[in-house]
């Protein structure tokens, strides 16, 4: 009888050791996205040069594209969280519009990094339990592909002129002979 008395105040012991170690490996805390959040990226988009401003005025998706790019860089993880969607929408209609002087190599690669950044972004917002760190870690990482596009676009548009120099000499050349 005191055996199995033992034995009984032994398995309630045991028992209750397991039940608490499987509590507190369900009480893992989860970081919930706060919209009051005052957390954002201290990374500031590059401004266009004049020459490539004047070119890009009437391009309206650029326009598009750069004014959502400037709302994510000011919002905090939350509205980043919740907008990051249509940032894909903007990225493949600025894309599918490039006029034939943006449609080049250059543009383009720099467009896929920015396409793929934002991938990546809207692949960290739909988890279940989204992390504001990563967030914004991949925010910045977005903006600073945006400013490798402004980069590349104000060296287009400073490159442009030099072309149109260089057909004005060959066809001066060919009047002359």
């Amino acid at each position: 009888m005191k055996r199995f008395l033992f034995i009984g105040i032994l398995l309630i012991c045991i028992g209750c050791q397991n039940e608490n170690t499987t509590n507190t490996k369900q009480e893992k805390p989860i970081a919930q996205l706060d919209s009051l959040s005052k957390e954002k990226i201290i990374l500031n988009p590059l401004k266009l040069s004049p020459e490539a401003e004047k070119s890009l005025e009437n391009f309206e998706d650029f326009q598009n594209l750069r004014s959502f790019i400037t709302s994510l860089r000011n919002g905090n993880s939350f509205y980043i969280n919740k907008h990051v969607d249509s940032l894909n929408i903007l990225i493949d209609t600025f894309e599918e519009n490039l006029s034939e002087d943006l449609n080049v190599n250059t543009i383009n690669s720099r467009i896929s990094v920015l396409s793929t950044e934002s991938g990546l972004l809207r692949l960290l917002s739909e988890k279940k339990n989204p992390d504001s760190k990563k967030i914004l870690e991949a925010n910045t990482r977005l903006i600073k592909a945006y400013n490798s596009l402004i980069i590349q676009l104000n060296e287009l548009s400073l490159a442009i002129p030099e072309n149109i120099e260089k057909e004005l000499l060959k066809k001066l050349d060919l009047d002359e002979e």
